[in-house]
């Protein structure tokens, strides 16, 4: 608890614009050099952090701070008002403190009602910033201010509450209450709801607390609470004790409000030891130091006195002071309830005129969102209609595309069928070719070269014989060169891998001929892929011809023949023979140059070297190739 005195309070809205700046200047100036600290220590429980950024609102609220600890309530009620009229409503923060320093300044100035306004928004903001220090700060306070309308069966729910979120480490900007506090305020009311036991630890852990902090204040209330609960249990000589720790303290830290309280215990302990001459001096010290410092303590600390000495005299016999003090108690209760409505009744006509603002508002809103809503309909109908139109084009323009391209394809289906029709025709042509060649020139060469042979056998002049002998090999050339012709042009062996078959069944049978070693490298998978009767043709030649090339000119003993098959199809022919001379890859008689345009004629790459004999290595791609690129297969699409 920060505030320990009557407070004369003043609505800060009662002050103009101008006197609040001015106050706020004057509390800069003056405080800004001449600041004093607003609490006598920190808890081990809450750590002081970084202050607030604004060095003008740093000033302020040191100034309230100040103004609350030397009990000048109606300044720290104006300058708190000041300060929340000029900071923003975004700066949540520094505006939680202001509204729960003002709601302490309230309920010791009784006013209740106002108090707990505060305090809820103050609840909203402490949720908002997720801090549950400031949750449980709420929670203490709201206790407080239930007790004291005398509904105590609230207080300590939100006590428990505040002792549920009060953090074991926690950091504040500014002084908010301590641990010490809440055990304080549960142990104060679980004693006046006759729970003993539970009040005893709660106002025992408020003692320890309060003192490993070095809090005078809390350390006197924490002995005047277990004084309090002596008198409950009857243990009139423990109060006793209780009730001098608690005054002795006071001394200190001047805390005028709780010396009355001890004052009033002590004299309520000697009436039960019914040492009542004690009891009436202790009465009187307790008058007395209520008219010294009556600036200096609470309007319900005064009212709670004057109803405590009143049963107290009427207890000792007194019906004299007992009715003074009775009067005392009435009258201040009343000025606190008359306060109290007052309060309520300014309340309620502020929520009144807020209601008539919001109705006037809301009417606003409901107008604008009609207009709103007209301009969106008007608005949506331009959007549909347009919508719509460009629908319709849409479709015409789609109906239209569609009937061209239908026509497009119609015309690429005719054409295909027409090259289909050419291809077929040329297919059937080659095919009759083939057969042709096969059955008359094909059988009409056997002839020549079997008659040949059989004139070779019997003639006996060597010219004869040297004619008869070419005539034969000739004919058997021209026989293998229509084979392979007729190989080519066949629609069955249009696959790489019957060209990979073909050219390797040819590659050996040549070496056997002419008596070499040869080495045959071909393995698979091969692409399932289709190659036109050129490719197949530049292919096979290309390979025949560089065996022709070792067997006429590099006198190899060995060859090796390589074909594999990846995104290409790659020959490689590799002699141990003489090797070439310089530039007779690029010679018009050694057959090299053929094998080059060959290859370049079907989009390949060719590379010859002469190395420790020769290597003719070659590739043509498989990427674009495709049954469009064979008769056969246009002819099957």
């Amino acid at each position: 608890m920060l505030v320990r005195q009557t407070l004369s309070w003043r609505s800060p809205l009662s002050y103009s614009k101008v006197e609040r700046y001015a106050l706020a200047l004057c509390a800069l100036f003056y405080f800004g050099i001449f600041a004093l600290p607003a609490q006598d220590g920190v808890s081990t429980n809450t750590a002081q952090e970084q202050q607030l950024v604004d060095p003008l609102h740093n000033a302020q609220m040191a100034a309230i701070l100040h103004q609350m600890d030397i009990f000048n309530g109606d300044s720290a009620t104006v300058l708190i008002g000041s300060l929340l009229s000029a900071i923003e409503e975004d700066e949540i923060e520094i505006r939680y403190y202001l509204l729960s320093y003002r709601a302490e300044v309230l309920y010791y100035e009784g006013l209740f009602n106002e108090a707990m306004r505060d305090l809820d928004r103050a609840e909203q903001m402490a949720f908002q910033l997720d801090d549950s220090l400031k949750i449980a700060n709420v929670y203490n306070l709201k206790g407080l201010l239930h007790e004291n309308i005398q509904n105590g069966d609230l207080a300590i729910p939100y006590l428990k509450k505040a002792l549920h979120w009060f953090p074991v480490r926690s950091r504040t900007s500014w002084p908010l209450s301590e641990l010490h506090h809440i055990h304080g305020n549960l142990g104060t009311y679980l004693t006046r709801s006759l729970n003993s036991d539970s009040a005893e630890y709660h106002l025992r852990r408020s003692l320890a607390l309060a003192t490993l902090a070095g809090q005078g204040r809390a350390i006197a209330v924490a002995n005047w609470s277990l004084g309090e609960l002596d008198l409950e249990l009857q243990n009139t000589d423990s109060a006793l004790t209780h009730f001098a720790r608690a005054f002795k303290g006071t001394l200190d830290s001047k805390d005028q409000d709780v010396a009355l309280d001890a004052l009033v215990g002590k004299a309520k302990a000697l009436i039960l030891l019914r040492r009542m001459e004690e009891a009436e001096r202790t009465l009187a010290i307790a008058e007395q130091h209520l008219s010294i410092h009556m600036n200096e303590i609470g309007a319900a600390t005064r009212r709670n006195f004057a109803r405590d000495a009143s049963r107290a005299y009427e207890d000792m016999g007194d019906v004299k002071n007992a009715l003074s003090q009775t009067h005392v108690w009435r009258n201040l209760d009343s000025t606190i309830a008359a306060r109290n409505t007052h309060q309520a009744l300014a309340t309620q006509a502020d929520l009144l005129q807020t209601d008539n603002e919001l109705l006037n508002e809301r009417n606003e809103r409901e107008r604008v969102a009609e207009v709103l809503r007209i301009e969106r309909y008007r608005r949506n109908m331009w959007l549909i209609g347009g919508a719509l139109i460009l629908f319709v084009f849409t479709m015409i323009f789609y109906v239209n595309a569609l009937r061209h391209r239908n026509k497009r394809k119609l015309a690429e289906s005719e054409i295909l069928r027409v090259q289909q029709a050419g291809l077929i025709h040329e297919l059937q042509l080659r095919e009759e070719i083939g057969r042709e060649l096969h059955d008359d020139i094909g059988v009409g060469l056997s002839g020549i070269k079997l008659r040949s042979e059989m004139a070779l056998r019997v003639e006996q002049d060597s010219d004869k014989r040297a004619q008869l002998s070419k005539l034969a090999v000739s004919a058997g050339d021209l026989i293998g060169n229509m084979r392979q012709i007729i190989w080519s042009m066949n629609p069955d062996q249009e696959k790489v891998e019957d060209l990979v078959v073909y050219t390797c069944n040819y590659a050996r049978t040549y070496a056997l001929e002419n008596s070499y070693e040869l080495e045959v490298v071909a393995n698979g998978p091969w692409p399932e892929r289709s190659l036109t009767s050129e490719q197949r043709r530049n292919v096979f030649l290309s390979v025949k011809e560089a065996l022709h090339n070792v067997v006429k000119h590099a006198n190899a003993s060995k060859v090796s023949l390589h074909i594999s098959s990846h995104s290409d199809l790659s020959v490689e022919i590799t002699d141990n023979g003489n090797g070439l001379p310089e530039g007779a890859d690029m010679g018009e008689g050694n057959g090299l140059r053929n094998i080059r345009k060959r290859i370049l004629s079907l989009q390949g790459r060719i590379e010859i070297r002469s190395q420790n004999g020769t290597r003719i290595r070659f590739s043509i791609p498989l990427a674009n190739i495709g049954n469009e690129g064979s008769i056969v297969g246009a002819a099957r699409t």
